[in-house]
């Protein structure tokens, strides 16, 4: 879909309460809330799908069961998770979200999650990038 095309926008008081939900669900290790957030055919990027899943083979996957694999499988390589919202911002239809990630208690690194909603308000597109680690 090109931007051009979309006519969805979401409102900053509905990606305010879509960011706690998702950070809560994340910070609480409830997979099952994270994946309600998003649809079936979910087109989901990350440089570190290929690193946690490696049978993947690939840095997308292109439906929620995949998706669920993937984060069950770093939920269960990260024993210590917790993600602290920095900040956001929203045009049309995409929420980006800038984070700390901080993994087993000490590890932070500078995260962000880009996510485009569809007319049900759930994300069909969404990228996640991991950036520098913090001191």
């Amino acid at each position: 879909m090109m931007l051009s095309e979309m006519n969805k926008e979401i409102s900053d008081s509905f990606a305010k309460e879509h960011i706690e939900r998702w950070i809560n669900a994340w910070n609480n290790r409830d997979l099952e809330t994270v994946l309600s957030m998003f649809t079936e055919d979910i087109e989901f990027s990350s440089p570190k799908i290929k690193v946690i899943t490696p049978e993947f083979n690939s840095e997308k996957v292109n439906n929620k069961q995949d998706l669920k694999h993937y984060w069950s499988t770093a939920k269960e390589k990260l024993t210590s998770l917790h993600f602290a919202p920095k900040e956001y911002y929203v045009k049309g239809n995409v929420c980006v979200l800038e984070y700390i990630a901080t993994f087993d208690g000490k590890t932070k690194f500078l995260s962000i999650e880009k996510s485009e909603f569809n007319d049900d308000n759930l994300i069909y597109k969404a990228s996640a990038f991991y950036g520098p680690q913090l001191e």
